[in-house]
């Protein structure tokens, strides 16, 4: 893309803009997957080795995890996704 252009098709970047706007909060199911691990006790490298990513994309991970679910750990992230019936208490 030249300077200041979005290397996005006009089309994509309309959905993802609507998605933000619209506060799209869903985790996605990459996202599930690394919380299902970090609830069964998992370390980020675990996590990665399981899911074939690297720490640093685990750890990216668990950034949106945080903010989509507004809390601040990896414990906090699972009793939240408990109390929401996300994943179940084991």
């Amino acid at each position: 893309a030249a300077a200041g252009e979005s290397a996005l098709a006009p089309t994509v970047a309309s959905r993802l803009d609507e998605s933000q706007r619209a506060g799209d909060q869903r985790l996605t199911v990459r996202e599930a997957e690394v919380l299902a691990l970090v609830a069964a006790g998992r370390t980020n490298r675990e996590i990665g080795q399981a899911l074939f990513l690297s720490e640093a994309t685990v750890k990216s991970h668990l950034v949106h995890i945080f903010t989509k679910l507004g809390v601040g750990s990896r414990t906090a992230a699972v009793a939240r996704a408990r109390e929401l019936g996300a994943i179940r208490a084991g």
